[in-house]
Order: C-alpha cells, then structure tokens, then sequence
C-alpha cells in the first residue's frame, strides 16, 4: 500500500458523542439501474450505502437538502449552471453532496483523458465531463465538500485538466484514481465507514470519554475507508486547493467536514493519495 502527497501552483493567473456544532447542510445522490439504459452492470449496493451516509450525518443533526434515486439523478445536476442549481437536486445547493454510481474508466487513462460521472434517467443514459462541464461553489452555489464513490471520477494522471477547473469556491473532493481492471467495487460499508469517520462517535462510560470512531478530516477519513472494497492497483483521492502551497496542503489534510474552514481563495493545489 502507497500513500503519496503532492501539491501544484495553477499558473491562471454527535449524547452520543456527536458534534451538532456548525452543522452543514448535505444532498446524496445514488444510483442502482443502469441496465435500463443499455450499460450496466448494476449496482444494487448503492442505495443502502447512501442510506448509510445519510444515517451518521443525520445522527450529527446536519440539514439534510435532497436525497434522490436512480431515475430522479440526472447528469445535469452535476452540470454547471441551471442543473446544480437546480433547487431539489443540484449538486451545488447543498454545502455537502455525496454520489454513489458509475463513472467511466479507460483501459489506460491519459492527461489529457476526461473524468465522469454516469447516471441513468428516464432510460438515457447521461454522462457529466467533470472537468468541462462542472463548475462548483460559483453563481451562488453553496457546495463546500463533493465526495464521489463512483468508477475513476478522479484519476491521478489527469487532475490537472478535470479536477482543478471544478474549483470556483469548493473546498475538498474526494474519489478514485483507476482504470477498466482496476476498478471501485459495489459497496455499502465504504460509504457508510467514512461518514462515521467525518463526524466522529464517542460514549462516556463511569465519567470518562471514549473516542468509538475516530472524527477525522475529510480527507483523513477517505484516506482510511476509500480503499474498502476495490480492486488492486485502485486510488483513493483528495484535492483541495488554496492561496498558497501552505494554506491548500493544510486545507487538504486538516480540514473537518464540520466545523469546515472559510472559503478558499487562490490557485495552488494540494492533493492526497492511497493505493492498495
């Protein structure tokens, strides 16, 4: 197991222990049909893993926006503009947005390779280019932490061209970095560990507090779960950008899911990485 940083100038110019304190609103977005749409295969672990992540952050009492299935996913929530505005569902409404599906992996992912995020509505199939058509934190848009499970959202070999354009005001993203045989497995247990890792859990037992599950930062708790249920040679990934190498690295790995840190401002890029 390998597990690698790296950061880079854009030249662009809760009793229960959980903390209810400065709460973040959150969407979940999940998708289990894609044989009807002609692709496939399906992915029936999806929908219990959303269930999961909802659970642990509604137990830390975070506002919960929307929560859709299937069919009611559509790509243009991802789309930057009226779709990730859009009030009941796009994916930059909510300060968290967290989506459970396919992607789309090449055989052999190049720089100049796109990143995608896949859905299946109304039986069309859809397709979000993360890095030419998603645009998150600008216009009004609120999205703090977009948080991916999904097949090579977020390959290592191209973050430059699809993960460094997304960030107009977001904060951390997380996702995996893999290719056509080596891949992100269905499961509901990745979802649901690193959620409780974001938010934490303690119990006091005769007087004295015990820490059950760790509360980690975003990144901390992705580094420790992304790799449940993958293939050999898959990544898990972080980025974060900021004003300098110093403030975008410290974004990266210390930033909690909440309280999160003031919004980001700058062109360096700091990312994290864990492969099995």
């Amino acid at each position: 197991m390998q597990i690698r940083a790296w950061l880079f100038a854009a030249c662009a110019v809760l009793t229960f222990g959980l903390s209810t304190a400065h709460a973040q609103n959150y969407s979940t977005g999940a998708v289990d049909i894609y044989n009807a749409c002609a692709t496939g295969p399906d992915l029936p672990q999806t929908i219990p893993e959303a269930a999961n992540v909802r659970h642990w952050w509604d137990l830390a009492r975070f506002p919960q926006v929307s929560r859709w299935e299937n069919s009611d996913v559509w790509n243009t929530d991802f789309t930057d503009g009226n779709g990730d505005l859009e009030p009941q569902g796009g994916s930059d409404v909510a300060n968290i947005y967290f989506f459970t599906g396919h992607g789309t992996c090449q055989s052999a992912p190049q720089a100049a390779d796109p990143d995608f995020l896949v859905t299946c509505s109304g039986g069309t199939l859809g397709s979000t280019n993360i890095g030419t058509s998603s645009r998150w934190g600008n216009a009004g848009g609120q999205s703090r932490f977009m948080l991916l499970d999904a097949s090579c959202p977020m390959d290592l070999v191209s973050l430059g061209n699809n993960w460094f354009p997304p960030f107009r005001g977001l904060h951390v993203a997380t996702g995996h970095s893999g290719n056509r045989t080596h891949d992100t497995l269905d499961s509901s247990s990745r979802g649901d560990q690193f959620a409780a890792r974001t938010v934490g859990v303690t119990t006091t037992f005769l007087g004295i507090v015990i820490s059950t599950i760790p509360k980690q930062s975003v990144t901390w708790a992705w580094m420790n779960t992304g790799l449940i249920d993958v293939q050999s040679q898959v990544c898990a990934v972080s980025i974060a950008n900021d004003t300098t190498a110093a403030t975008a690295s410290n974004r990266r790995d210390n930033e909690f899911i909440s309280p999160s840190f003031g919004p980001p401002i700058g062109n360096w890029y700091a990312w994290r990485w864990i492969c099995s």
